[in-house]
């Protein structure tokens, strides 16, 4: 083609046509400049058929991690429930508004765990990394970053609990009521640990219990701390919610 194509030129020239040569160059370069920008939509589409095929990639990951988190903020509302629970009926005992009894030592005891909600970042990181964050609809990137800001939120209030029962709540019982580690408590791990054990059980002193003002500012700390997780959890839950809806609806990245 470069060939017939100089000999075209060569010929124009030869004949003295000058104009209709120049009318030629300029019709060359023309086609010339038509190729150059022809090859450079074809790269542009193929780099947009990449880039959106990485995102619908990536955005399967995403919605599995999403509903992988759902069913651990289930389980850590359920847990926060629980833990709310135990509180508030050792509180009603410490009132005297129900009686004490031996379930107390389970409440004293479980109130002890920590809980923490692991989300799965595994596409979240992989988006931001690549940078393709912009590229997903805004609807979409609203509701992501406002999961993850509220993550960062619920990090930050499990680190408060957290560290509530390991210098002050933790400490405070195992060295005034070493009681809740006993065969004859309602937990059944503890029940498990020492099924075996042939010591005496001895139950909680009534009296010990109901003048601890210590323990009764300890036991609201557990109680206030454990409602404030359980709403947190629940309104990450309802915002998985959200970025699956979205998902479903506009299952295509763009």
């Amino acid at each position: 083609m470069i060939h017939f194509l100089r000999k075209i030129r060569q010929k124009m020239l030869s004949e003295n046509k000058v104009t209709t040569y120049l009318l030629y160059a300029i019709g060359e370069i023309f086609l010339v400049v038509v190729g150059i920008l022809i090859a450079l939509q074809i790269n542009n589409w193929n780099e947009t058929k990449k880039i959106n095929q990485s995102i619908d990639d990536h955005i399967t990951i995403l919605r599995e991690n999403i509903t992988a988190d759902q069913l651990q903020l289930i389980e850590s509302i359920d847990n926060m429930t629980e833990q709310f629970n135990y509180a508030d009926s050792a509180l009603l005992q410490m009132q005297t508004i129900i009686p004490v009894d031996n379930q107390l030592k389970k409440y004293l005891g479980k109130l002890m765990l920590e809980h923490r909600f692991k989300p799965n970042r595994n596409a979240i990181d992989i988006i931001l990394q690549s940078n393709e964050l912009p590229y997903l609809s805004p609807e979409l990137q609203t509701a992501i970053q406002d999961y993850y800001a509220l993550v960062e939120s619920a990090a930050e209030r499990e680190q408060i609990a957290n560290q509530q029962i390991q210098s002050k709540y933790e400490s405070y019982i195992n060295r005034h009521y070493p009681e809740f580690f006993q065969n004859d408590s309602d937990w059944s791990f503890v029940k498990t640990v020492l099924q075996n054990d042939p010591r005496k059980t001895v139950n909680i002193d009534a009296g010990k219990f109901l003048d601890d003002g210590e323990l009764a500012a300890l036991l609201a700390s557990r109680y206030y701390q454990s409602q404030q997780l359980k709403n947190m959890y629940q309104r990450l839950l309802e915002q998985t919610d959200t970025i699956l809806s979205i998902l479903q609806v506009q299952p295509e990245s763009r």
